[in-house]
């Protein structure tokens, strides 16, 4: 006697079945084959914003930021997998087109005056994008939350170019000098037996570095640049690290972006830090 099973309930099974099956895929192995690219953009994005603010000139600032959003906008869509990546990416880049011009219209303070309205332009683009492309409307959830994920990143780079002109760059330049220095670090100790030390050693290697490029810069020794240096490259690194577990991440788009959203990421604690009597 054979005993009908739903069509569905046997598509699940299969599909359980071929997880079971699949061979294990170690996370570190899998992320290694993208780890110089991410390491690179990293370093890349970092130096050219840091050489931007430390070049007090406000439109160079923005071109830097603009550039490293449209980074982020040609990858992100195929870090998470998306069914649609050229019309996220059409998303996120009038998102940081958006946002650099939000940032050339308003040359005092408020200096994020209109940034509010550049992200809003790029949630509105986010949500017509399901409407008009049939293919955007499977996974609607995932699309959605990586979409807002991307407009999020590129618009809290912002924060970078408000910073400058409040604290005279210097916040900038040391953190992302510290960046680009933890990158380094974190890309030596990928290795068995190391990667339990890979967030620690870098934070520490951002928190000196920073300290370092601020005593070479003002000939003072603050406690501020030491802060920034340790969160910064903590968060930064974190995020590399979690991407690189992603089997999409081993294409270059999606390293590339990676590694350009690992520095934006920081943005906002950047201008916090910047805007308190440390500072």
């Amino acid at each position: 006697m054979t005993t009908d099973v739903p069509a569905e309930h046997e598509t699940r099974a299969s599909r359980r079945a071929l997880r079971d099956a699949a061979v294990p895929v170690d996370p570190s192995a899998a992320g290694a084959r993208p780890r110089p690219v991410m390491t690179a953009a990293t370093v890349v994005v970092a130096l050219t914003l840091a050489a931007a603010a430390g070049s007090g000139r406000r439109v160079v600032e923005i071109v830097a930021i603009v550039v490293a959003g449209l980074a982020v906008s040609a990858g992100w869509p195929r870090l998470f997998g998306s069914r649609t990546p050229v019309g996220t990416s059409v998303v996120l880049a009038v998102t940081s087109l958006a946002v650099g011009a939000a940032l050339l219209v308003q040359g005092e303070e408020p200096y994020l005056e209109h940034v509010p309205a550049a992200m809003a332009l790029g949630v509105v683009a986010m949500c017509l994008h399901p409407l008009v492309q049939a293919s955007a409307r499977e996974q609607l959830a995932q699309t959605l939350t990586a979409t807002a994920l991307g407009v999020l990143t590129i618009g809290g780079g912002a924060l970078f170019v408000s910073t400058v002109f409040l604290g005279g760059g210097g916040p900038v330049v040391v953190v992302c000098v510290a960046l680009a220095v933890a990158a380094l670090v974190d890309l030596v100790l990928e290795r068995p037996g190391r990667t339990r030390w890979m967030i620690p050693a870098a934070m520490l290697a951002g928190g000196i570095a920073a300290v370092v490029v601020h005593l070479v810069v003002s000939g003072t020794l603050d406690a501020w640049p030491a802060l920034l240096g340790v969160t910064g490259a903590g968060a930064a690194v974190a995020l590399r690290r979690a991407m690189s577990q992603q089997p999409t991440v081993a294409g270059v788009p999606a390293a590339v972006a990676a590694g350009a959203a690992s520095v934006l990421l920081v943005a906002p604690l950047v201008h916090l830090v910047a805007r308190l009597p440390l500072a």
